[in-house]
């Protein structure tokens, strides 16, 4: 009987651990519009949960370039990702993004506090094993042996976790580079799993994923959603997840002035990834 109890335990505390994971996609992903003639003021399209921030047609944003006639910055290929910050997100540190069919190439960026050595694991269609910290040797040979260019290729196809540590600069590159040399794309959806292992909250958090349309269109099509008010797909490995934390007040303050860093994605396009504003800016 003990044993029968420690077997039950052991699962239910597996489930709790598979269900701390927020997904991204269930809060507000603000999408730039057009401004008004003679206005350089941009409004904003706010939208909740993947099935209606990238549903392929029949958006006015700037969902995976669909529709770019209602979109400020039209990325082409490239579907951007919210931004989040670490406010809201100080009680998550273990957080997940979709990715879906027909993703080429995945950026990843974060902003942390100077001067700090945050870490986290990363691993894709599973939830990450690593819960504890990084020694202080772990650290520092993921800061100097690390290959971040390839690390989305390693993601999908070695089936391992990966490490990604803050340098203590400032903006965190969680990971870049192509699925393969030849323009492939992944087959379905999966989830991409994010632990914080140690270090301050992320402050800001933006991305870009570049994708074969027609194949993103197709695996959209064959999704199937969960019940939320604003659906993600179905998660069969870690569920539905903690409700996403309400939304911060802040106090306004002056516009940061940071310089923004700019990346191509496989499809050659220059993509700034800027930490003013939840803005993915396709340059000109």
């Amino acid at each position: 009987m003990r044993s029968l109890f420690l077997v039950f335990l052991a699962a239910f505390s597996t489930f709790a651990q598979a269900a701390n994971f927020l997904s991204i996609h269930q809060l507000p992903h603000k999408t730039p519009l057009p401004p008004a003639a003679g206005s350089f003021t941009y409004p904003f399209d706010t939208k909740v949960g993947f099935k209606e921030q990238y549903a392929p047609t029949g958006v006015t944003g700037c969902a995976i370039g669909f529709g770019t006639g209602g979109c400020a910055f039209p990325g082409g290929g490239s579907l951007p990702l919210t931004e989040f910050t670490g406010a809201q997100l100080q009680h998550h540190k273990e957080f997940k993004i979709f990715i879906p069919a027909g993703t080429r190439s995945l950026l990843l960026s974060g902003y942390a506090p100077l001067a700090t050595q945050s870490a986290f694991v990363l691993r894709y269609g599973k939830e990450p094993v690593r819960l504890a910290p990084l020694s202080d040797a772990e650290y520092q040979a993921a800061r100097t042996g690390k290959h971040v260019e390839a690390l989305f290729s390693r993601l999908v196809k070695e089936d391992a976790e990966q490490f990604v540590v803050h340098d203590g600069s400032g903006s965190l590159r969680f990971m870049g580079g192509q699925l393969d040399a030849h323009r492939g794309s992944t087959d379905q959806g999966q989830w991409l799993y994010v632990r914080q292992l140690s270090g301050a909250p992320l402050m800001t958090y933006q991305g870009a994923i570049d994708v074969d349309m027609p194949k993103y269109a197709a695996g959209y099509a064959a999704i199937t959603w969960n019940t939320r008010s604003a659906p993600d797909p179905i998660d069969p490995v870690s569920g539905d997840g903690p409700a996403a934390p309400p939304p911060v007040a802040t106090t306004p303050t002056a516009p940061e002035t940071r310089a923004r860093t700019a990346i191509m994605t496989a499809s050659g396009l220059p993509v700034m990834l800027g930490h003013q504003g939840a803005v993915l800016q396709a340059a000109d």
